[in-house]
């Protein structure tokens, strides 16, 4: 069970380790939507099907295109950053949480660490130290995906070694505080939705709401809505973060249409408004959606499985 269980006693690790694993299995299912998601949050060009002058223009088509130029592993770009970034997110995301709400429970500073506000706001802090950790994977990540056949980056520590040579430490955080202003919120989202869609889902099904375990079908079907609903409301800062996750990598967007130079959160915003109106926001609004939902999804489902088997191993 994800949160507070006085009845639960397992090591503050095995949470650790349940969100890194599960992590590590989640993004190997949805890298693809990852890439397409990416590569349409970076398109200054119209998405639709009739802008024919956009290298992008729906998600089939994008599909088709990226296999089509760079091959069917393409849509696995950024695979190996990726997979760094998810396990380490995992990794601090749940333990900082799962050690928030036993720090509230044994404290007894709420008469219900397992409400809705609580898990808002342990998920938020979770969420935000994850990106403190985990951020320079990001830019690395999205600067793999972003680029085409042309590779300016072979190897992560060749990236890493480029990075720091020609933008020195700050380019490892370039985009953080949109980042910080998406994840905040957007964990706390997660968590707080994710107990009130497994709350309806019991309730629908007649299952106990104080069941210790959630069972396969209740943990999906509550992280994919969770998910889609947590994304919706904050898809905007995602796509303002990606465009500054770019910035002096210019050379490897050379293929993709026009590049925007951006100083800053507010100037990233105005450029976008400016060059592509409101409909700039929603950029890989789809692709964006459906990976969100299939993300919080899986990982709940292997967090709890996996979560339940450490803490109960012959069980």
């Amino acid at each position: 069970m994800v949160g507070y269980d006085a009845n639960q006693s397992a090591p503050k690790s095995v949470y650790a380790v349940s969100g890194a694993a599960s992590g590590f299995i989640t993004r190997t299912l949805t890298q693809p939507l990852d890439v397409i998601k990416i590569r349409f949050q970076l398109q200054v060009e119209p998405i639709t099907r009739g802008a024919t002058s956009s290298k992008y223009r729906n998600v089939a088509q994008a599909f088709q295109t990226i296999v089509r130029e760079e091959g069917i592993l393409a849509l696995w770009k950024g695979t190996v950053s990726g997979q760094a970034l998810s396990v380490v997110y995992g990794l601090v995301e749940f333990g900082t949480f799962e050690a928030l709400q036993r720090k509230l429970g044994s404290l007894q500073l709420t008469d219900n660490p397992r409400s809705p506000m609580s898990y808002f706001l342990c998920g938020s802090v979770a969420g935000m130290t994850a990106t403190l950790a985990a951020h320079p994977l990001d830019v690395i990540r999205t600067r793999f995906v972003g680029q085409g056949k042309r590779k300016v980056y072979s190897s992560i520590v060749q990236s890493i070694y480029l990075i720091q040579r020609r933008e020195g430490f700050r380019g490892f955080y370039r985009g953080l505080l949109p980042a910080l202003l998406q994840t905040a919120p957007t964990s706390g989202f997660i968590f707080a939705l994710y107990l009130h869609f497994q709350t309806m889902y019991r309730n629908l099904s007649g299952t106990s709401t104080t069941q210790a375990h959630s069972s396969p079908v209740e943990s999906l079907v509550s992280g994919f809505v969770a998910g889609a609903a947590a994304k919706t409301l904050v898809h905007p800062l995602d796509v303002a973060k990606k465009r500054l996750q770019v910035q002096g990598f210019q050379e490897g967007r050379q293929l993709f249409g026009r590049f925007v130079y951006v100083d800053g959160f507010l100037h990233a915003m105005k450029e976008i408004y400016r060059h592509e109106g409101a409909g700039g926001f929603f950029k890989g609004y789809t692709p964006s959606m459906l990976k969100a939902a299939a993300t919080t999804g899986y990982t709940f489902f292997f967090y709890e499985r996996i979560l339940r088997y450490l803490s109960n191993p012959l069980s």
